[in-house]
């Protein structure tokens, strides 16, 4: 599998959700699917419950460990501060989206202005590589 089938598939989890809550994500390494998810916060009641933290914590349980060195986080839609920080927490290598927070009409993000580039220079320890790919 490539870039835009792990993509592809992020966008077919999220859309086991309606829209605007239809964010799906996949936990992919060495060319496999690890883990997915999609969007639960409003059917768990838990403001957390996002497609990128569900799916890293998946992936973690699976491999047995909380270092996701090696994987890359696929999303349907640019993930939120939250998630993203998730993702550097874990150790996550990659960050790739189809959708841009900028471009969503549906749904507003509580953070405005703020670039996942620009937060990811600011890592003290690992880069992240951080990618939009439309699909």
């Amino acid at each position: 599998m490539n870039d835009t089938d792990f993509l592809k598939e992020a966008v077919r989890v999220g859309n086991l959700q309606k829209p605007p809550r239809n964010f799906g994500t996949v936990i992919a390494k060495d060319g496999k699917i690890i883990a997915s998810d999609h969007n639960h916060v409003h059917e768990n009641h838990d403001p957390s419950a996002h497609a990128e933290i569900s799916a890293i914590k998946k992936a973690c349980e699976i491999l047995g460990s909380h270092n996701l060195e090696g994987c890359t986080m696929y999303g349907s839609h640019e993930p939120c501060l939250m998630c993203f920080s998730c993702a550097a927490w874990a150790k996550i290598d990659r960050v790739v989206y189809a959708s841009p927070a900028s471009e969503s009409t549906n749904f507003s993000y509580e953070f405005e202005g703020v670039s996942l580039q620009e937060l990811a220079s600011h890592l003290a320890h690992r880069p992240i590589k951080v990618e939009l790919i439309r699909i």
